[in-house]
């Protein structure tokens, strides 16, 4: 299947297209302006690319490096080159951290030198420090503390089942929903929405994972019947398949001998082999393997299974509830269908965090934005839960909190509106033009009234949020935010931003 060439492998590929014979390593890179070690870097990557249209990189014990090829074919490869944009990848902070933590989590155990990881990135070594740093609590947290080997590189102490389980978090992290819905169904080559959803770093990932085959299998599996819970199914297919390719590359896993024997009793494990059987993936994929996939169904089998109104943690519900009602507002302490919600998400975090099981929640910056004020309560919620379960709380999870908490409150009409105070400099139309954009924009804030800019200094503000105006006025202690009367999007950000602050 296609994958992007980066601009090293086109510029090498077209040097190597070009010549007439054998070129060593340092002649090629003198060639392309790039060092050796580079050159041998993007080496991997130009055979994969050669061999998909056909070609093959020969290598020549002290000769060098060639492509064998007829001449039609070179002409389609270099066709093909003239399609793609050879200057450097640009990507933004996040992609850049999810492109590192994937090349980390894909190398470990090994070690891997701050050199790869820059040319990985395709940026300087300072901004792959930076990167590195902002994505420790991240592994922290999936048990893969970074460990700094003095001239050697960088290294993830932790178990092989931590590493995979951390891929799946990773994966879900940074491909949308529905292109991973998308890789269950087709194949990545005719994939529709990976191009324009997916950063190209992490594409060549996906390419190599056997997305499909691995749901079709799972799909015929009796295992079906039991993954029918939210993305439980697409959960497993994504472990499935990154365990597959974790033992095709000779990475192990490891389990604890009482363990690995409880495991291959139970009635589950007969299911997973005979699945993994039909994938042809025996022959890679040991008893070990078998008991390690049965380990991480029976987590989401669990997690499945918990039922509505569990008890299991009713004193750290009330602890929850007395917060909520001292620090939002004292109904929600008596409020059952949020003592119920909540009951349900301590037993289901409780699973998630036993069996280390992936959780994500696309909504966290949006909540984290609307309910400002309950996001932080839901902070302080999640540090009391972590101490009651001794475990560091994902940010997914304060953001479910939040919507919880936010939800009661709305339900019950317990949220405070925003009263806004609208100015014009004169003529009701206008006003009231601009009142209507606001009311539709911002269903949330309450419009006290509307001024004329001339009354606006007789205003007793004392009990207004905003002031929203089409002029500029004189200083207040109450914020003010100019707009357009017509409300631009840039305005809506504006308000918005400061609504948010």
């Amino acid at each position: 299947m296609s994958m992007a060439p980066d601009s090293r492998v086109i510029r090498v590929t077209r040097c190597l297209l070009a010549q007439t014979g054998p070129r060593s390593t340092s002649q090629l890179a003198a060639e392309v302006g790039l060092s050796e070690r580079v050159v041998r870097y993007r080496l991997g990557a130009v055979d994969n690319y050669l061999s998909h249209h056909g070609a093959e990189l020969v290598r020549q014990r002290g000769a060098g490096l060639s492509v064998r090829a007829d001449e039609s074919t070179r002409a389609a490869i270099l066709a093909d080159l003239d399609g793609h944009h050879a200057a450097p990848r640009v990507y933004g902070p996040v992609d850049r951290e999810r492109l590192l933590l994937d090349l980390l989590l894909w190398s470990s155990p090994e070690i891997i030198s701050l050199d790869q990881l820059n040319l990985g990135l395709e940026v300087s070594k300072t901004s792959a420090r930076r990167d590195l740093k902002r994505c420790e609590p991240w592994l922290d947290r999936a048990g893969l503390p970074v460990v700094r080997r003095p001239g050697r590189g960088i290294e993830l102490v932790g178990s092989e089942q931590s590493v995979r389980r951390a891929i799946v978090q990773l994966v879900l992290e940074s491909v949308p929903a529905d292109v991973l819905d998308e890789l269950q169904t087709t194949d990545f080559a005719d994939a529709k929405l990976v191009g324009v959803r997916v950063p190209s770093g992490l594409q060549d990932r996906l390419a190599a994972l056997d997305i499909r085959e691995c749901a079709d299998a799972v799909a015929r599996s009796p295992l079906a019947s039991l993954l029918i819970i939210g993305n439980s199914r697409l959960v497993f297919t994504m472990f499935l398949a990154i365990a597959r390719a974790r033992a095709g590359m000779d990475r192990p896993i490891g389990l604890e001998a009482g363990h690995f024997v409880s495991l291959m009793d139970h009635p589950a494990t007969d299911s997973v082999r005979e699945l993994v059987t039909s994938l042809g993936a025996d022959e890679v994929m040991a008893e070990t393997e078998v008991a390690g996939l049965t380990d991480y169904l029976l987590g989401l089998v669990a997690l499945s299974s918990v039922q509505p109104g569990g008890g299991e943690h009713p004193e750290l519900l009330r602890t929850i509830l007395d917060m909520a009602s001292e620090e939002l507002h004292a109904s929600l302490s008596e409020d059952e269908e949020l003592r119920r919600s909540l009951a349900m998400h301590l037993s289901r975090l409780s699973v998630r965090l036993k069996y280390n099981l992936p959780v994500h929640n696309p909504l966290l910056a949006e909540v984290a934005e609307r309910y400002p004020d309950v996001h932080q309560v839901s902070m302080k919620v999640a540090e009391v839960v972590g101490e009651a379960f001794d475990a560091t709380i994902h940010d997914d999870e304060v953001g479910f909190i939040t919507m919880y908490l936010s939800g009661a409150m709305e339900r019950s009409h317990l949220r405070p509106r925003r009263q806004a105070l609208v100015v014009c400099p004169s003529g009701m139309a206008t006003a009231w033009v601009l009142v209507s954009r606001l009311q539709s924009e911002f269903p949330e804030l309450a419009l006290a009234e509307v001024s004329s800019a001339a009354d606006y200094d007789a205003k007793d503000t004392s009990g207004v949020d905003i002031v929203i105006s089409t002029v500029p006025l004189p200083n207040s202690s109450t914020p003010v935010v100019v707009v357009s009367p017509l409300l631009s999007a840039v305005d809506v950000e504006e308000v918005s931003s400061l609504l948010g602050g």
